[in-house]
């Protein structure tokens, strides 16, 4: 498969209760900019709105009187089967359970504060995370979960414990922990690196107690919570 097309770039369409109150939440709250409305911005249907050239879509819930307009005139029995259920669906449950979408700012303690002068309610404060983000979290006026975050430089590799100097905003583990690609291995091979080259070589321990000693160790880092222990 070749490189995605800078040109057409992904997106995520939000089936919304009211696309004005959506509008107002994601610009006025948010700070996003709204790029694109349809039919216009008096009385909007759908609008497509941007941060830092990440892009969130809303669009108006259907209904039953929708299938009816001239809109669906065209629509095959697929399209309208598919409508229905789309539309029992929304009604039935809370929009966006179990999906969280994520948004990346320059300065995410700023961007909260900012979204709080703005009249935003966030459920959670910045908290800075192990997987190499400070994040809050905030619900739009239909329950979208959307994350903001950015970027941080951990203290140490969330493998292994060891300091982790001079590594990039997120960067989470160190290069014993990595493979050539950077990404980490297997629970096994990291747990002899961690028998022989700290706990046997630097700590003079014999195998058997040091393997022990590494599991344990292991077992409270974050990349391997409750492994081994």
């Amino acid at each position: 498969m070749g490189e995605v097309d800078a040109r057409f770039p992904n997106s995520t369409m939000l089936t919304c209760k009211s696309v004005k109150d959506s509008i107002a939440f994601y610009r006025d709250t948010l700070g996003f900019r709204v790029d694109e409305c349809w039919p216009d911005a008096k009385e909007p249907q759908w609008a497509s709105l941007s941060l830092r050239g990440q892009t969130v879509m809303v669009g108006g819930a259907m209904t039953e009187e929708h299938l009816d307009g001239p809109m669906c005139a065209q629509a095959s029995a697929e399209e309208r089967a598919w409508w229905k259920q789309q539309i029992r669906e929304f009604s039935e449950h809370r929009p966006g359970v179990g999906i969280l979408s994520y948004f990346a700012v320059d300065d995410v303690d700023a961007f909260h504060a900012a979204v709080i002068g703005r009249g935003g309610r966030p459920r959670t404060r910045p908290v800075s995370q192990f997987y190499g983000i400070r994040e809050f979290l905030i619900e739009d006026p239909s329950g979208y979960r959307r994350v903001f975050y950015n970027p941080i430089r951990l203290a140490e590799c969330q493998s292994c414990g060891m300091p982790l100097e001079g590594a990039e905003p997120g960067e989470m583990y160190c290069r014993y922990c990595t493979d050539e690609s950077g990404v980490l291995r297997l629970y096994e091979q990291v747990l002899e690196g961690t028998t022989t080259g700290y706990f046997m070589s630097m700590k003079g321990m014999p195998r058997a107690e040091a393997a022990e000693a590494a599991r344990a160790h292991l077992s409270k880092m974050p990349a391997w919570v409750g492994r081994g222990a």
